[in-house]
C-alpha cells in the first residue's frame, strides 16, 4: 500500500519557543487529521509587533499575527474569513477572556486565538512569596533594587494602556481617545517606577527581564507589567524557575491589563485554503492546546488549556495564577492605522519617561495621533 505523503503547508511565526516549538510539537496531529505538515519560519518580536500582514502574507498559508493588525490585513486582502469553521461557536466560548472576539472586524472571523497573554507579574518564588498587589507596594519594594519593569517602546505603551484602563480612563474609548487629567497621573506613576528600577530597563522587553531574573548572581526577584511567557515557569527551562502572578493594580482587582497574545489566520494567497482554515481550527482547539501545544512550549489561548491540571501542574500554576488578569483585560481597538499610531505613541511615551517630562505639548501630540494614522473617518470618530 502506497503511503501518501501529507501536503505542506508555510508558516509564518514569532521567533521565541514560546512562538514555535508548541506549533512544531502539534505537527504530528495535524498530519494525523489532516494529512498536512506545516513548516515554520519566524520573524522576530519586533516586527511581530510592527510590520505590516500584507507585506509578508503572499509567502505563507498561515500567519501568527497581533490583533490590531487584522483591520489593515482585511482592508488589504491579506486574509480569508473563518465564519465557515464549523467549531467556531465552540472556539468562541472556549476562548480565554477576549482572545476570539480580539480577531473579530466587521462581523467577521479573521483569526482564531492561538495565545493568550496579557500584562501580569513573574517573580522568584525561592525568593519571595509572590508579587506584589498594589502599585504602591511595586514602587516600595523597587527601592530596594529588587524590582524590574521593561519599558522599551512598545512596553511603555502598553504599560500606559494598562494603568489608563485600571484608572477607569481606557485609551481610545468611544467619545475619548484620551483623558487628559488621568493620563499625566499614569505617567508620573510610570516615571516615578522608572526612577527606582535599573536604567537599562528603558531599552528591555519582558523576555530580556525574564532572562535577568532568572541569572545566577540575579538579586533582581520581581517583574512587573511584563507580557507571561510560560516558557521560564517550567522546569528545565533555564537554571531557575519563575513563577507568575496577577498584574499589579490600584484597587488589588488586577483588571485593565494591555491584553496581547497571538492569533492563527490563514492567507488569502493559501494554495490550499480549505486544509489552511481546518488546520487553523484543530491548533486552536482543545485537544492540541491542551496537549503537544502546551506540551510543546506553547502558551494556548483556549480556556482549557489554562484550567488543566496537567499544564498548571508543569508550569508552577502559571496559567490559574494569571487568569483573572486575562479575564479583565483591556483590548486594543480594532481600526486601520492602529499599528502605526501604537508606534507612535510608544516611541512618545518611553521618551518622556526618560526625559521626566509630563506636560501639555507631549498630551497634544498624543492627542493628534488619530488624525495623523487612523485614515477612516468612521473608526476614527470611534476613538475620540
Amino acid at each position: 500500500m502506497t503511503r501518501t505523503s501529507p501536503t505542506v503547508l508555510h508558516g509564518m511565526t514569532w521567533d521565541h519557543p514560546r512562538g514555535v516549538d508548541g506549533l512544531r510539537a502539534s505537527d504530528r496531529i495535524l498530519n494525523e487529521r489532516h494529512g498536512v505538515t506545516v513548516r515554520w519560519e519566524a520573524r522576530s518580536l519586533l516586527a511581530f509587533g510592527d510590520q505590516h500582514i500584507a507585506d509578508f502574507a503572499a509567502d505563507f498559508d498561515l500567519l501568527v499575527i497581533d490583533h490590531p493588525h487584522v483591520p489593515d490585513a482585511v482592508e488589504s486582502g491579506a486574509l480569508l474569513a473563518l465564519d465557515t469553521i464549523p467549531e467556531l461557536a465552540v472556539l468562541e466560548r472556549e476562548s480565554v477572556g477576549r482572545s476570539h472576539e480580539s480577531y473579530r472586524y466587521h462581523d467577521a472571523q479573521w483569526a482564531l486565538g492561538l495565545d493568550a497573554a496579557a500584562q501580569v507579574s513573574a517573580f522568584r518564588p525561592d525568593r519571595i512569596d509572590g508579587a506584589p498587589i498594589f502599585w504602591s507596594d511595586v514602587i516600595d519594594l523597587a527601592h530596594s533594587g529588587a524590582v524590574l519593569w521593561p519599558y522599551k517602546p512598545v512596553d511603555a505603551f502598553s504599560t500606559l494602556a494598562t494603568l489608563l484602563a485600571q484608572r477607569g480612563a481606557p485609551l481610545a474609548r468611544p467619545g475619548l481617545f484620551l483623558d487628559r487629567g488621568i493620563a499625566a497621573e499614569v505617567l508620573e506613576v510610570m516615571i516615578e517606577l522608572a526612577s527606582v528600577v535599573p536604567s537599562w530597563c528603558a531599552d528591555a522587553n519582558p523576555i530580556d527581564v525574564a532572562e535577568a531574573l532568572v541569572g545566577e548572581d540575579s538579586d533582581y526577584v520581581v517583574g512587573v507589567a511584563l507580557f507571561g511567557y510560560t516558557n521560564y515557569s517550567r522546569a528545565g527551562f533555564r537554571p531557575r524557575v519563575l513563577a507568575y502572578d496577577d498584574v499589579p493594580s490600584f484597587d488589588g482587582r488586577s483588571g485593565g491589563s494591555t491584553l496581547g497574545g497571538a492569533g492563527i489566520a490563514v492567507s488569502s494567497a493559501s494554495r490550499h485554503p480549505e486544509l489552511a482554515i481546518a488546520t487553523a481550527a484543530t491548533l486552536a482547539g482543545a485537544a492540541v492546546q491542551s496537549g503537544p501545544y502546551t506540551a510543546g512550549g506553547g502558551q494556548p489561548g483556549n480556556l482549557r488549556a489554562w484550567r488543566a491540571t496537567a499544564t498548571n501542574e508543569s508550569t508552577h500554576g502559571f496559567f490559574r495564577n494569571t487568569l483573572r488578569t486575562l479575564e479583565r483585560a483591556w483590548v486594543r481597538p480594532r481600526v486601520r492605522g492602529w499599528p502605526d499610531l501604537q508606534l507612535a505613541l510608544s516611541h512618545l511615551v518611553r521618551d518622556a519617561i526618560i526625559a521626566r517630562r509630563v506636560d501639555a505639548p507631549l498630551l497634544d501630540a498624543i492627542e493628534l495621533l488619530p488624525d495623523a494614522h487612523i485614515p477612516d473617518p468612521h473608526e476614527r470618530e470611534e476613538i475620540r
